[in-house]
């Protein structure tokens, strides 16, 4: 059985522990110690990560009753100093505590229970059994857990029985078996939970909620804690000052100046568009076919851009037929079209010439495209198109 000391003081940065078993498993090379540091997983909140020896401590999981401690090589017997990554568990520790005073203050101020809570490395999450959450609520919970932090309070734990639990006001009920671990909050909380946590609300810094989103019949909440949030701000003010030289806008002034630029941006992509829809028609007005067939070859164009021009050319030429192909470096493309009242399918002609070369065909009667790799000079696949095109007229 490890000692846990984890449990008996959370600010515990480094032990000296004995490895008194090891093996491997699906997930690697792991050693149990004789007293340990390393929170495992658990709770929602992830496992510590550190050293045992010059070993890394990749993660820590409560297996068939035992703590294993998987590390990036193998390890003896024998003692070892352990140093957990601290930067990491007290970050856990600020947004597991944050959590805590949240999910108390959406349930006593709102009636919101707290279903699911998630700490990932970016982001932090709870799900409420509620459908929506108004801006105003939100600002009024996240204005009490500031003010539980600002009050200092000291964050106790405790172990007690479950017929002792049983008279107490927990926020839900214990999912554990034997005795159960409280953290209690002075008045605010006391619930069931192993996790770790701060001695004293303080220590959280700050509490920002950031988003809300529907999650099935619940409202998540994203929020962050402490050193998070300090760097979320960070963050947003690094990228506020950017726009603000980008734009030339005070910061008040920035969502009317972005909506200004994007407005603008709108109006000239339609300018764009309307001059290269003109100078695809002045191009298909230049092409001339032989007869009642044109073939055309380009070099490194974009292929919806020469579907359009088939388009265009077909419309103002009915007779014709049209196919047209784009060489580019790993490929030859094609695109053949006709006028929607000429005979034939164009799809089927592009099959047909492209069917010695594994090549792919899609598009409609009307208007074909195909890809294959370039292995023989277009000039062939142009003769294929004409011979087809006089078989159908």
């Amino acid at each position: 059985m490890t000692e846990k000391i984890y449990y008996q003081d959370a600010a515990v940065k480094a032990a000296a522990s004995n490895v008194i078993a090891h093996g491997e498993d699906e997930k690697g090379n792991y050693v149990v110690l004789d007293r340990s540091c390393f929170y495992p997983e658990g709770g929602g909140q992830p496992a510590d990560t550190g050293f045992i020896g010059e070993a890394m401590v990749t993660d820590v999981q409560t297996v068939d009753g035992e703590i294993r401690h998987y590390t990036t090589r193998a390890l003896a017997k024998g003692e070892y100093p352990t140093a957990i990554d601290w930067e990491r568990r007290f970050d856990h520790m600020q947004q597991h505590t944050g959590q805590h005073l949240l999910s108390a203050a959406f349930e006593d101020e709102f009636g919101m229970e707290t279903r699911s809570f998630h700490l990932g490395t970016e982001r932090v999450s709870i799900d409420l059994d509620v459908p929506s959450i108004q801006p105003d609520q939100l600002k009024r919970v996240e204005q009490q857990v500031n003010h539980f932090i600002r009050r200092q309070i000291p964050i106790e734990t405790e172990w007690v029985t479950h017929e002792q639990a049983a008279g107490l006001a927990l926020r839900k009920k214990p999912a554990v078996d034997g005795d159960i671990r409280l953290v209690k909050i002075a008045d605010i909380d006391i619930n069931a939970c192993g996790g770790t946590h701060l001695d004293n609300t303080a220590e959280l810094g700050l509490v920002k909620i950031i988003r809300t989103e529907k999650a099935k019949k619940f409202t998540r909440v994203y929020f962050l804690c402490g050193n998070r949030a300090l760097e979320h701000f960070d963050l947003l003010q690094s990228v506020t000052d950017q726009l603000m030289r980008s734009l030339n806008a005070p910061l008040a002034e920035l969502p009317a100046a972005a909506s200004a630029m994007l407005s603008d941006r709108k109006d000239k992509e339609k300018q764009v568009k309307k001059l290269s829809l003109q100078l695809l028609e002045l191009e298909a007005d230049s092409l001339q076919p032989e007869k009642n067939v044109l073939v055309r070859i380009f070099e490194n164009r974009p292929i919806k851009e020469v579907q359009q021009l088939a388009q265009l050319t077909t419309e103002k030429q009915p007779a014709l037929y049209a196919l047209f192909m784009v060489s580019e470096e790993s490929s030859l493309r094609f695109v053949c079209a006709k006028n929607k009242n000429s005979p034939g399918d164009m799809k089927r002609v592009l099959e047909d010439i492209l069917k010695n070369n594994d090549g792919s065909v899609g598009g409609t009667e009307n208007l074909a495209q195909g890809k294959i790799s370039p292995n023989e000079d277009p000039a062939i696949y142009a003769a294929a198109f004409q011979a087809w095109i006089e078989e159908i007229t």
